[in-house]
């Protein structure tokens, strides 16, 4: 842990900007291993809720199939009937797979670092910029 206290030298000095420097890129490089390791988890839990849920719909749909065929396997309809039940199927297919889409589209990872690397930045300007007047 790096600490502020009164033993730093100030930070207006010409010697302790490249320190300055150092130690914030120490503090966002933990803060990216966190945010790395929480859309690990995030990455992870979204798969395998993804998985379980396509497992689970697809043992439904096998079933539900099948019941719908043997109730109407008589029907002289049945092939209208089956064809609407997979052109449901492909229908439900698109809207979670847009689902999925949107949600990946609207993660955004890090964004807490690419702040404070911003924020970073801009005080480094304004240093470099006070050294210049």
């Amino acid at each position: 842990m790096i600490s502020f206290g009164s033993n730093s030298a100030p930070l207006a000095s010409p010697g302790s900007t490249p320190r300055v420097v150092v130690e914030a890129l120490m503090h966002r490089g933990e803060l990216a291993s966190v945010e790395l390791k929480e859309a690990r988890q995030h990455g992870s839990r979204t798969a395998i809720l993804a998985g379980v849920s396509g497992v689970l719909l697809l043992l439904g749909g096998f079933s539900a199939t099948f019941a719908v065929a043997a109730a109407v396997w008589d029907s002289s309809h049945r092939g209208l009937i089956l064809g609407l039940l997979t052109l449901g199927y492909l229908v439900g297919a698109g809207v979670l797979a847009l689902v999925a889409a949107r949600r990946m589209r609207d993660w955004k990872p890090f964004t807490e670092s690419a702040r404070q690397f911003r924020d970073d930045c801009a005080c480094i300007h304004e240093i470099i910029n006070s050294y210049e007047r």
